[in-house]
């Protein structure tokens, strides 16, 4: 019988290991989870780093690009000043011809780059669109005159277009036609 008793002691030590090996292991799986998990959110968390970069770095070429356009268009107002107050004999010269086809092409490649011109003469006044400088005779709201050309950036507003909006009929009309 000792070796009976032998036998089950043996069994239940091996019980014992038995059961504490299942808490090991139990143990074990926990602590794989807990690293699982962290790797998970550092996983995600690389992910959004990598978008959050992306997206600053093209936020900040936008920028770049904006603030170099918007410097540019003193060229090209400059040019378009140019072009109306240019000498009649010089009109139809090669040389002359020569200078609009370059206006022409950096109006293209600015265009090209997301640069659109905002329509202003005889469209309504918008103030988000439009700057007023003043208003003159003419149909009420609607713009008159554009004294500086208003440019969009990308479906943005880059720089309003200055204006002289109409202000209706003017006042000595009226009283003309009432003492008549």
């Amino acid at each position: 019988m000792a070796t009976n008793n032998e036998l089950t002691e043996a069994k239940i030590e091996q019980a014992v290991d038995m059961e504490t090996l299942k808490q090991a292991l139990a143990e074990e799986k926990n602590e794989a989870e807990k690293y699982l998990a962290n790797w998970q959110r550092t996983q995600a968390d690389l992910d959004n780093y990598r978008k959050r970069a992306e997206q600053e770095k093209s936020e900040i070429i936008e920028f770049a690009n904006k603030t170099l356009i918007l410097n540019l268009l003193a060229i090209l107002d400059d040019f378009e000043r140019a072009f109306t107050s240019l000498p009649a004999q010089l009109s139809n010269s090669s040389w002359t011809e020569g200078i609009k086809l370059i206006y022409n092409k950096f109006k293209t490649i600015l265009g090209a780059q997301g640069l659109a011109e905002i329509k202003a003469k005889g469209e309504p006044f918008d103030p988000f669109l439009h700057e007023a400088a003043g208003q003159q005779e003419g149909e009420e709201g609607i713009i008159i005159e554009e004294i500086r050309k208003g440019y969009k950036f990308k479906d943005k507003l880059l720089r309003p277009s200055i204006v002289m909006v109409g202000k209706g009929q003017e006042e000595n009309n009226t009283r003309e036609e009432k003492e008549e």
